[in-house]
């Protein structure tokens, strides 16, 4: 991982954060997924650092957290709904959290941490049964795979940018060769129906725009549907 990454991820490992169940998310997932268990090649081009934190949390207070983060170099600054996210050239550093109930929010109050985070629906999937991995000595807590391929493509049936969604389903696709099939069966079958409408209709979608992923595309649509159409 760049340096840089490697020093913000360090400062989350030692205030305990991934113990007490904050997850990176997005696409520095996807890049650990690819360097350390063998997800598809996929150009990584992103300033996005992306972390999602449980809520309700029931971790410590961290409230000297983010000062930690501007001894790094970074600025902090406030969204229009009020979420917090730190800066500098190169990154920008933001705070998910699960939206809850009607969904009326638009930041919410982490008092752990003394700050807002962004609210969004379906982040709560990335919180189930999430894994650790170790990189250049942290440890770092990341979603289970099999989460993050179908959160990616539930994502991407949403987005109204097309690039985002493209960016979306290529990672979905891209981290389904590393699926435990089984798992990944499992979980799709708990799912709500609508989302599992989400999800196939963008997997018969994602042949058009992705071609050269044909292969993986069929292979993760017979492992959820259990038949070829």
């Amino acid at each position: 991982m760049v340096e840089s990454v490697n020093k913000i991820l360090k400062v989350f490992a030692d205030n305990g954060l991934f113990e007490e169940g904050v997850e990176l998310i997005g696409s520095w997932c996807f890049h650990l997924y690819q360097k350390h268990l063998g997800a598809k090649s996929f150009p990584l081009r992103t300033q996005d650092i992306d972390f999602l934190i449980p809520n309700p949390y029931r971790g410590k207070e961290h409230k000297d957290f983010i000062d930690q983060l501007k001894e790094l170099g970074f600025n902090y600054d406030f969204s229009n709904n009020g979420s917090l996210y730190l800066w500098n050239a190169d990154f920008k550093i933001e705070f998910i959290t699960p939206l809850k109930g009607r969904g009326l929010e638009k930041s919410i109050k982490i008092k752990a941490f003394g700050f807002k985070a962004i609210p969004l629906r379906f982040v709560d999937l990335l919180l189930n049964h999430p894994i650790n991995i170790n990189d250049n000595g942290i440890n770092i807590k990341i979603p289970n795979p099999a989460n993050f391929c179908l959160h990616k493509l539930i994502v991407a049936s949403r987005r109204k940018k097309l690039d985002k969604a493209s960016k979306d389903l290529q990672q979905a696709i891209c981290t389904s060769v590393i699926l435990d099939k089984q798992e990944v069966k499992k979980l799709f079958e708990t799912l709500p129906k609508k989302w599992k409408k989400a999800i196939l209709k963008m997997l018969e979608k994602s042949k058009k725009e992705l071609p050269l992923l044909l292969e993986e595309i069929n292979q993760l649509e017979f492992t959820l549907q259990g038949t070829k159409k």
